[in-house]
């Protein structure tokens, strides 16, 4: 008998000589036809068709203003802008760098953001399905793909978003699927190659950091006991390679901000702010995650009951060792890394759909053991109910999407369609060379107009989170807007731009005093619901009758026609 037998099988009691039998035998007991190959695989095929179709459908959708911040950033680190000195977020250079290549190829339009997601998900899929079925069988790799493509394009995570929990995922995956391919050849370059894709997967959000201290410490057990490695030393230099890979990425983004004498301001922006910000939320934590959590599960109840069953039955299903630790802790480590984010947002929920697609599968293929010949039709047909029930209701989001109601339902009255409307505008008033103002946290309203902000500050949390650290923050914007003295200024009264009660701070109220006495309103946008908002531009504005406290205004200087 092999010393080493396929992964994610364990050792057969009776000799398999066909070698078609061998390599499906795994699947659903004992069934070796066809069926049990182009009935997963049918699943899985129409699962990609209708995801397909879905992210095909959303490219276009008006970017939210995270999007707006991470092109706006991408766009002009590449024509000479410098991070965290002439333009500050939060973020680590890996997910401006991936906004850079795609609004390069693409455009920087919503749809050149959106290809990073359609690229994003399908390499994550890819890579999913490859880890899993040499880790388990092809089975359970079907299964987890199809519930793995439905949660992450789902509105439940705001998946119609390029967010940099998506942007990370196929590093993840990727990472962890050359990890295991390392463990079975032994290659230090996979190692190296799979902490790499780690460390990538941490520049572009630091929550990436648990699964590389995951595959870090379960390279242990792997080597001392799974997968040792009989009569020669424990190759340690594996390990070292992994965290060679791993530490790279963010040793080479250090010595460069290091070298170019910026490393101040990148500590600041990447640490010590979103720290502070972190510690502004006055609400409990567990209060955010059990108002979060219901919207995130909302539709996909019996895959998430499925996962929390697939905790015990992955221990039971008769896998190796080795894939069922890793499997259980890659589930339970992506849940943790949700927690890590703090604010519990619903696209921080992206880092645990991969485990929870995992999970479910495991129970299906459970159950499909134990139902006879027929186990993989029942498995299968199991989780088409499932994911066919979790599209009840949004026939529309997937094949026919409401721009304006789908922004609604995830932001409620943020107006991100008309801000992108106001832009498109602007572009054709405001010359190119020309500065925009923006009043909040609209950066998406410049990615519109195609025009450069006044202000380095391209989200106004910062100003308004800390009593330390914030007031100068706040006099600087306020200078910056008055050197630049844009001929617009865009301004979201909404305090979800700026911060609740924000219009009564000193700081706001100094900025007003200069915006009266040298601007007048020219334009305002009004929310109507889940309806597309009503825009009124110039001379339409005297005859105008508001009937929403949810407004963008814009403003143009005294004096200008």
């Amino acid at each position: 008998m092999a010393k080493h037998p396929i992964p994610g099988k364990r050792k057969q009691k009776n000799k398999l000589t066909n070698p078609l039998v061998k390599k499906h035998s795994s699947l659903v007991g004992k069934s070796s036809s066809l069926s049990s190959i182009w009935i997963p695989g049918s699943l899985l095929a129409m699962s990609s068709l209708i995801f397909l179709i879905a992210r095909i459908q959303l490219l276009a959708i008006p970017l939210e203003r995270d999007e707006g911040s991470f092109a706006y950033i991408g766009h002009w680190l590449l024509r000479g802008r410098e991070l965290y000195t002439d333009m500050l977020d939060s973020k680590l250079p890996g997910l401006y760098s991936i906004y850079a290549l795609f609004t390069t190829l693409f455009g920087l339009t919503p749809t050149g953001v959106h290809m990073a997601l359609l690229v994003a998900n399908i390499g994550s899929a890819f890579c999913f399905y490859i880890l899993t079925r040499e880790m388990y069988n092809r089975l359970v790799a079907s299964l987890t793909t199809s519930f793995f493509l439905f949660l992450v394009v789902s509105l439940n995570v705001a998946g119609f978003a390029s967010h940099a929990t998506q942007l990370l995922t196929p590093f993840v995956l990727g990472g962890i699927l050359l990890f295991w391919k390392g463990i079975q050849s032994g290659k230090g370059l996979q190692f190296f190659f799979a902490g790499l894709c780690i460390g990538v997967a941490f520049t572009i959000k630091q929550q990436a950091a648990i699964y590389g201290i995951l595959i870090a410490l379960i390279w242990w057990p792997f080597r001392l006991v799974w997968y040792k490695k009989e009569n020669t030393r424990l190759p340690f230099m594996e390990w070292v390679w992994l965290g060679v890979g791993g530490f790279l990425p963010l040793a080479l983004i250090v010595g460069y901000f290091l070298s170019s004498g910026r490393f101040a301001e990148f500590y600041n922006w990447t640490v010590t702010q979103p720290f502070h910000l972190a510690g502004s939320f006055s609400e409990p934590r567990y209060k955010i995650l059990f108002r979060m959590l219901p919207g995130v599960v909302d539709q996909f109840e019996g895959v998430w009951i499925l996962a929390a069953a697939g905790l015990g039955l992955v221990f039971v299903s008769g896998f190796k060792k080795g894939s069922v630790w890793l499997g259980f802790f890659f589930a339970i480590l992506g849940l943790a890394s949700v927690m890590i984010g703090m604010a519990y947002y619903m696209h921080y929920f992206v880092l645990a759909m991969p485990g929870i697609a995992l999970l479910a599968a495991i129970s299906l293929n459970w159950i499909g053991q134990k139902t006879g010949k027929y186990g993989s039709i029942i498995s299968v047909s199991m989780a088409a109910v499932l994911l066919m029930m979790s599209m009840k209701g949004r026939m529309d989001y997937y094949f026919n999407p409401d721009y304006a109601k789908i922004h609604f339902q995830m932001y409620q009255r943020n107006m991100f369609p008309e801000i992108e409307k106001i832009g498109r505008e602007l572009a054709r008033r405001v010359p190119e060379g020309k500065s925009i103002g923006v009043m909040g946290s609209e950066p998406e309203v410049l990615i519109a107009a195609g025009r450069e902000s006044c202000s380095r500050h391209l989200m106004v949390y910062s100003l308004l989170s800390d009593p330390v650290l914030s007031p100068p923050l706040q006099q600087e914007y306020i200078r910056e807007m008055q050197a630049c003295a844009p001929d617009y200024i865009v301004w979201n009264s909404n305090s979800a731009s700026w911060t609740k009660g924000y219009d009564q701070l000193q700081f706001f109220k100094e900025l007003m005093v200069w915006v009266e006495q040298n601007y007048k309103v020219i334009a305002l946008a009004e929310s109507r619901g889940d309806k597309p908002g009503v825009i009124v531009w110039d001379a339409a504005l005297d005859t105008h009758k508001s009937e929403s406290n949810f407004k963008v205004y814009v403003l143009r200087k005294k004096g200008i026609e």
